[in-house]
């Protein structure tokens, strides 16, 4: 029997009912399974659109998602700022602290290969800071010249690395991305409470990084040898970078004994073969001099007791309350609970305790600026992941936790602390009074000593002379007598010129202002030639001395 099915189809669909024909030909039946396929597929992935749109709209109804988004726009927000600050400092091309003089000039020596540890002396004096960042620093100035940028920029290279870090330690110790970065954030919003330090030409940057790097490495990777290896590498290269590293390295050690056991021992012999050989031939080829200043120098400035609760109260319990909050709580969610090995495993609040210790010692002491709060509140930054961690899921737990983080970031907006990165950053003025002066500098026949600034003479095509910030300390706070080339030199009337800042101590003591006026007179040095300094102790040329007649 045969069906004319072109018949039967035109029947069946001119009379309303439809009969399907018995053979088919392979092209529609192809097009009629990939139309069902189709089909199939969109309305499966219009179901999931319509679960996620219903799934949204109850986190939206609930406010669940809310807190997330508040805290991710906070977090960029604040990291715009510093970056649109510090970006317009790293280019400044003058000093924005007056210790970046002294460590341009160090890393400059060193490139040069000239000696560094030396006695003291009229021509050059080095910084107490242990070696590592002018070493690294050398190899920049090598291709750039004595120009502050480069070392400005490891700075800040090492800042943002700490930021990251920090975000990557908080998605360890929760889920919530938004709690991470705003971790993240809150340490990069923390640039008024510490000074401005993080993107000077000075050690702190890079070592709060190493610090970081190498307490993270110990945490989650001490189970491999090659991570008990890499950890004790940068430890040994935070001891290199600042002297508080030998503390913090010995709360990592004792940590990793208990964690690592006999296996700690690959640890210590790689941070002592890091550490020992470089500082050893250090001493020796200065002739014990290297000791002198990164130990005697360094460390004869004693805490005073006094100082110690204004530190905590103001700058600790006041500036990074609600992280101290939020460590604090964590702590005692964990022994409420009996989870006395949360306490320690993994062993952050361990480390925040130990770098509050170095922060409020630091700090402490005569002379300790704000720079040593960076390493407290930058581990401190990992309180609020802490807390997120530690605390069970429920309703109200991401909105009440956002709220004390955003009551942080709030509180670095409020006086004592506000947060107005605007005044670090240099402005077209302060440019321009920098270039008059080294315009000046180059006009002057013969050499100068601009004595808080001598690297303003690099550029004049001057020597620069010693920093006297640097002199003043090498010679025990001033106690010893002043060097007798420098002094030679000032009876002589060898300096055309001398610029003094009046600043405190370096330039004001007895000795040095009595020889001064003896052979040479001072004036006030014109406003257009006195750039101010933004960071530390806040400095600008004042007076300039000329020679007096014979």
């Amino acid at each position: 029997m045969v069906y004319n099915t072109a018949v039967m189809g035109k029947e069946s669909v001119a009379s309303g009912r439809f009969w399907p024909p018995i053979a088919w030909d392979c092209k529609s039946q192809a097009d009629t399974k990939s139309t069902l396929k189709r089909t199939k597929l969109l309305t499966a992935y219009g179901r999931n659109a319509l679960q996620r749109v219903s799934r949204l709209r109850r986190r939206i109804a609930s406010g669940g998602n809310w807190p997330n988004i508040i805290l991710a726009i906070t977090a960029v927000t604040f990291t715009i700022a510093y970056l649109f600050v510090a970006l317009t400092r790293v280019t400044y091309p003058f000093d924005l602290d007056f210790i970046e003089n002294a460590m341009l000039l160090q890393a400059w020596r060193t490139g040069a290969g000239l000696p560094v540890y030396l006695p003291p002396n009229g021509e050059f004096v080095p910084q107490v800071y242990m070696p590592l960042y002018t070493w690294l620093g050398s190899l920049l100035l090598r291709l750039t010249g004595p120009v502050f940028w480069p070392l400005r920029l490891l700075s800040l290279l090492s800042t943002l690395g700490t930021a990251v870090l920090l975000y990557l330690i908080g998605r360890q110790l929760q889920p919530n991305r938004a709690i991470a970065l705003a971790g993240a954030a809150l340490f990069l919003a923390g640039y008024k409470l510490t000074g401005g330090w993080y993107d000077l030409a000075r050690v702190d940057a890079l070592f709060v990084f190493l610090v970081v790097a190498g307490m993270g490495t110990a945490v989650y990777y001490h189970h491999t040898n090659r991570g008990l290896a890499l950890a004790g590498l940068l430890m040994g290269l935070v001891l290199l970078t600042k002297q508080n590293g030998l503390f913090l390295t010995a709360v990592v050690g004792v940590w990793l004994l208990w964690a690592a056991r006999w296996r700690v021992w690959l640890f210590g012999t790689v941070f002592l073969l890091v550490t020992a050989i470089p500082l050893l031939l250090l001493e020796w080829c200065s002739g014990g001099w290297f000791s002198y200043y990164v130990v005697d120098i360094a460390y004869a400035s004693p805490v005073e007791i006094s100082r110690i609760w204004p530190v905590v109260r103001r700058e600790v319990l006041g500036g990074m309350g609600f992280l101290v909050l939020m460590a604090g709580s964590t702590a005692v969610i964990y022994l409420s609970k009996r989870q006395w090995r949360k306490l320690i495993d993994p062993p952050w609040l361990l480390f925040i305790g130990a770098a509050l210790f170095v922060s409020v010692s630091g700090r402490s002491s005569v002379g300790g600026n704000l720079n040593n709060l960076i390493i407290g509140f930058a581990l401190l930054c990992l309180a609020p992941a802490l807390l997120a961690g530690a605390l069970r899921p429920g309703k109200w737990v991401n909105p009440l936790l956002t709220a004390v983080i955003l009551a942080q970031f709030v509180l670095l907006l409020l006086p004592p602390w506000p947060y107005a990165p605007q005044q670090f950053r240099p402005t077209a003025v302060m440019r321009q009074q920098g270039k008059q002066l080294v315009q000046f500098l180059a006009e002057t026949e013969g050499e100068v000593w601009v004595m808080l600034h001598p690297a303003y003479a690099l550029p004049a095509g001057k020597e620069a002379g010693v920093h006297v910030q640097t002199l003043w300390h090498a010679r025990q706070r001033g106690a010893q007598p002043l060097p007798p080339d420098l002094v030679a030199r000032i009876q002589n009337q060898e300096y055309a010129v001398i610029i003094s800042d009046e600043s405190p101590y370096f330039e004001t003591e007895t000795a040095l202002v009595e020889l001064l006026e003896r052979y040479y007179r001072a004036e006030p040095l014109p406003p257009e030639m006195s750039p101010p300094t933004l960071s530390g102790i806040r400095v600008r040329p004042l007076l300039i001395y000329t020679p007096r007649l014979k």
